[in-house]
């Protein structure tokens, strides 16, 4: 099984509304919540579950736009970025740690709702980001030291091509954050 990390968009007045409701973030992200089951009675007699409209939802689904999937370079990216494999300082730990846990675990922990003052903080950290940095972090014998989820290649082409591939992830993470930024929204984290 893979894990997965997913950024979401969303503007700070849902922000109230998702700290009423925190159980109900999944919404957010699409998820539904499975139909109750029948019983043999209830089959039997024709009576069927009551199953949640979607006048009685509480979120509509984040649109794609306002959807970041990083996939698995997120465990990489944070390892670059912090130089730890787990929990570090903001704003450069930013996909595993601050913020805030808002509602259930929905796989490897709670969401992270990053309100917009530490989403704008992202975005200057990602700014301040260059090829030359990733690549000089980007040190095969630590990634495997560290046990980031990632297949780190010491061949130096293949190496090349990762680091690359990662400058590229980094450089659409980075426009992701500066419009999230620009438009005073939250972001939250999804690990799962």
């Amino acid at each position: 099984m893979s894990m997965l990390c997913s950024l979401y968009r969303i503007p700070p007045e849902q922000i109230p509304k998702l700290k009423d409701s925190p159980d109900a973030v999944g919404e957010l992200f699409g998820l539904t919540t499975p139909p109750p089951k029948v019983s043999f009675l209830s089959k039997l007699f024709g009576k069927s579950p009551k199953n949640t409209s979607p006048s009685e939802r509480k979120f509509e689904p984040i649109a794609e736009s306002d959807t970041f999937e990083l996939d698995q370079a997120w465990h990489i990216l944070h390892f670059l970025f912090s130089g730890s494999n787990a929990e570090g300082e903001l704003p450069a730990a930013f996909l595993m740690s601050g913020g805030e846990e808002v509602g259930p675990d929905l796989g490897y922990g709670p969401t992270r709702l990053l309100a917009p003052k530490l989403s704008q903080l992202v975005a200057a950290f990602l700014d301040a980001q260059s090829f030359q940095r990733l690549d000089a972090a980007y040190v095969t014998s630590k990634i495997e030291a560290a046990e980031i989820y990632w297949q780190a290649s010491s061949e130096p082409t293949e190496r090349q091509r990762q680091v690359e591939e990662l400058w590229g992830v980094v450089m659409e993470l980075r426009t992701f954050f500066d419009r999230t930024a620009r438009t005073g929204n939250a972001i939250l984290v999804s690990i799962y």
